[in-house]
C-alpha cells in the first residue's frame, strides 16, 4: 500500500504554512507601503493588511472545521494525523491573530 507522505506532511503543516505566509506577507506589505519608492508611500493602509488576516484566519478556520472531530470526540482511535492537523490549525489561527496585533498599531512609517 502506498503512504503518500508528502500529502500527509502537507497536511499536518498547512496551517502553519498560512501563519508563516501571512507573517512575511504582513511584513513585506508594510515594508512596501513606508518604502520612498514603494506603491504606497506614506503611512502603511490597514485595508489591506485587514484583507490579509482575515483571509488566513478563514483558511485557518476552515482547516480546523475540516478537523473537528479530532478536537471534540476523539478516542483512542483518532489518528495522530488528525489530531496534528485540528492542533496545528488552532495553533496558527492563534498565532494570525498574535501577530496582526502589533499592524493594527503601526500610525507612521519610521
Amino acid at each position: 500500500m502506498r503512504e503518500r507522505f508528502f500529502r500527509k506532511l502537507i497536511r499536518g503543516t498547512l496551517p502553519l504554512l498560512v501563519w508563516a505566509a501571512h507573517f512575511a506577507g504582513s511584513y513585506v506589505l508594510v515594508a512596501a507601503q513606508c518604502s520612498p519608492a514603494g506603491f504606497a508611500p506614506g503611512s502603511p493602509h490597514r485595508l489591506p493588511l485587514a484583507l490579509m488576516t482575515v483571509i488566513a484566519l478563514a483558511i485557518c478556520a476552515a482547516l480546523a472545521w475540516h478537523t473537528r472531530h479530532a478536537l471534540g470526540g476523539a478516542d483512542e482511535h483518532t489518528p495522530l494525523l488528525d489530531r496534528a492537523a485540528a492542533l496545528t490549525a488552532l495553533l496558527a489561527f492563534a498565532g494570525i491573530a498574535w501577530t496582526s496585533v502589533p499592524l493594527w498599531f503601526v500610525d507612521s512609517c519610521a
